[in-house]
């Protein structure tokens, strides 16, 4: 399996939620962090902005056509048309909202943002926030192709003119979005040379890395992993931990895990088959390592999922 699809695959999202702001200079608002595990973003559909986090002093310039992301981050931000404009409240800014358009400031030349969040299930939320960044900006002439811009498009149309289930449309263009965005941002000179995306970029590890999602039932070696990377083993060992932080070994256990986790807790599997289907021979193997990886039993995981998801309706 593609380890993207892997990764985002079925992501449940939950509480999709949108706001089309009309905002005419000068105007300033400053958003808190979201709580639970949420993914925001902003579209800039005309004008321009300045982005500024709370704990930072850099602001980042927002121009026609960009799009910036936090993934499962809740540190509050500010965006703004100038640095010394007035900035209010968010929930303050809310209270203007009108069939989902929020029309605010001081009658000058105008900015339209389209902004939006989504909730996805406290079991995912872990993973990704481990292996992606906390922050994307996404300028207009940066690796975004055609069916890229084409959902951004719809998503401004959608916004623009809501029609007949408009809220579930914009759920699915939300999910695109967000797989595009991670594309783009793997493959742009932004990119840390480190970390999951750089070894997906990676012609030779992401053969590995592919492989091994492919069959994680295999018995993988370094060695055999070595081969699908066409490199040698010490090559490719090394390059591995350089990018990723971690031996391919330690890699493979993560997603076994993680993979043997979510049948338990979705498929209603029995933990033998779980072991089964993510290479572990037998069942008393397979839960010392599922209980070093998430800290506890299997039993007593899916025990604690299923108090979970009847608490939050997942």
């Amino acid at each position: 399996m593609d380890p993207l699809s892997d990764l985002f695959g079925s992501m449940s999202i939950q509480e999709a939620v949108y706001k089309r702001l009309e905002a005419t200079a000068p105007w300033g608002i400053h958003y808190a962090g979201d709580p639970g595990p949420r993914i925001r973003f902003g579209l800039v559909v005309r004008g321009s902005a300045l982005l500024r986090f709370k704990n930072s002093r850099r602001i980042f310039s927002l121009s026609e056509g960009d799009l910036f992301i936090f993934i499962l981050c809740d540190e509050p931000f500010t965006l703004m048309d100038h640095p010394r404009s007035a900035v209010v409240a968010s929930s303050e800014v809310l209270k203007l909202e009108v069939d989902g358009v929020i029309h605010y400031g001081g009658g000058g030349p105008l900015t339209t943002l389209v902004a939006g969040s989504f909730g996805m299930s406290t079991f995912r939320a872990p993973l990704i926030s481990k292996i992606l960044p906390r922050y994307l900006h996404l300028r207009l002439e940066e690796n975004r192709n055609h069916a890229f811009q084409s959902v951004l498009d719809l998503l401004a149309a959608e916004t623009a003119q809501p029609g007949i289930a408009s809220s579930c449309l914009i759920g699915c263009l939300y999910e695109s979005l967000f797989v595009y965005a991670i594309r783009a941002y793997a493959s742009s000179s932004a990119a840390p040379p480190n970390g999951w995306l750089a070894a997906m970029s990676d012609k030779h590890l992401s053969r590995a890395i592919e492989a091994m999602h492919s069959s994680l039932d295999r018995n993988w070696s370094v060695e055999s992993l070595a081969r699908e990377a066409r490199m040698s083993r010490s090559a490719f060992a090394l390059k591995f931990r350089t990018v990723l932080g971690q031996t391919p070994l330690e890699y493979l256990t993560q997603w076994r895990i993680y993979k043997a986790g979510a049948m338990i807790r979705l498929n209603n599997a029995s933990f033998s088959e779980a072991a089964l289907a993510v290479g572990y021979g037998s069942e008393s193997s397979f839960s010392r390592v599922f209980r070093r990886e998430m800290g506890v039993a299997p039993r007593e995981y899916r025990r604690q999922c299923a108090l979970l998801q009847s608490s939050m309706g997942e």
